[in-house]
């Protein structure tokens, strides 16, 4: 027996409204959401209904608040590329009188809401399209103290510092690192069809066959580079990979390079450091010694003329029991050395031998003082 329209239209609406209740919950993952955007884009029927079941929840008017409405309007309106259908927006003449009623005094928000539906559609397949990530985070972390060392899928190697905390993801055409806190050195595998990039929040690095590091602190970030060569830059992300072209790696050393990768891009080479505070980077990029910024993964400390406040807070990273520096006068003293990073008795054997500096040891701390008034 073949079924009727009203058949047909209420299965769509018990899938509709499965669909909704799956999304409302948050849990779908990237396959089950590709597999609603197949269905949602399979027939007008599928949307008309889904966002009826929404209307019904109450759920549009929230969705007419969104900041994001107007965005994902604009992308509906601009797609050319067939995944968004016009919909025919008469009023359902099956519906109820109180219904249609209720229907009619909102029609405006279920009308830009089945723009924001079919938007959405474009927005869940941008992946498929451009260069927003396909796949979800994996995510590698270190505990207080600890360092570890981790080849990533695409043949690059991750270097954690301690505390440190980064998200990987990959699409067709880009591999991207978050790095939420903390410190990592990337050996970049070279990829010619996907570029590298390494976001600490407002500072973005692109790299193509390189060595570097990234060293997040609060609203500090510092790019060292180790081998080759990285673009920097501060601010907004960079724009689609697929729209800008990569320079093979060079192996030549210099601050700063004619012809960026990307427009606002500052060009750093092996052996310097370039500083970016809250979003702005530094005028210039500074020759960095790379033994001692890559001490750490030799699980060394090393310093040369550097504040001993800085040095503390370095130790600090890896201690049990916390130095603490607080006379302005002293944490600025420069000192020198390399040390073991996790042998702070050596440290404050070293600084005990320093000429007016005392180091006073309780349970909970290592208080270092000035014995000069």
């Amino acid at each position: 027996m073949t079924p009727n329209e009203d058949e047909i239209r209420a299965a769509i609406a018990q899938q509709a409204g499965e669909w909704f209740v799956a999304n409302r919950g948050g849990t779908l993952d990237y396959a089950q959401r590709a597999a609603f955007v197949s269905w949602l884009k399979a027939s007008p029927i599928h949307v008309e209904e889904y966002l009826g079941v929404a209307l019904i929840a109450r759920d549009l008017h929230a969705a007419a608040d969104d900041p994001e409405l107007e965005r994902l309007v604009e992308m509906a309106r601009a797609d050319q590329s067939g995944n968004v259908v016009s919909l025919d927006l008469s009023l359902p003449s099956r519906s109820h009188p109180d219904t249609r009623s209720r229907v009619s005094r909102a029609w405006p928000i279920f009308a830009t809401a089945a723009a924001v539906a079919l938007a959405g559609v474009a927005f869940l397949l941008w992946p498929q399209r451009h260069s927003e990530l396909q796949e979800p985070a994996q995510r590698y972390a270190t505990a207080h103290g600890e360092q570890t060392n981790t080849r990533l899928p695409d043949g690059s190697v991750l270097y954690l510092n301690t505390d440190s905390t980064v998200a990987v993801r990959y699409s067709s055409l880009e591999r991207v690192v978050e790095v939420e806190r903390g410190q990592a050195l990337f050996q970049v595998a070279h990829d010619a069809e996907r570029r590298f990039r390494v976001s600490a929040g407002e500072a973005h690095v692109i790299a193509v066959g390189t060595q570097f590091e990234v060293y997040r602190k609060l609203d500090t970030t510092l790019v060292t580079v180790v081998e080759g060569s990285v673009a920097v830059v501060a601010g907004e992300p960079p724009p689609n990979p697929a729209r800008v072209a990569l320079p093979a790696p060079r192996p030549e050393r210099a601050t700063q390079r004619a012809g960026p990768v990307l427009p606002g891009a500052r060009h750093l080479d092996a052996g310097f450091q370039l500083r970016v505070d809250a979003g702005v980077m530094s005028a210039q990029a500074q020759p960095i010694d790379l033994a001692q910024a890559t001490g750490w993964l030799q699980g060394k400390i090393a310093f040369e003329q550097r504040p001993l406040g800085e040095v503390a807070d370095e130790f600090n990273r890896y201690a049990r029991i916390p130095l603490e520096v607080t006379d302005p006068a002293l944490r600025a003293l420069p000192i020198s050395g390399m040390f073991d990073a996790h042998d702070m008795d050596s440290f404050v054997a070293f600084l005990e031998t320093l000429d007016g500096v005392s180091v006073q040891r309780t349970a909970t701390r290592i208080l270092v003082f000035s014995l000069r008034r």
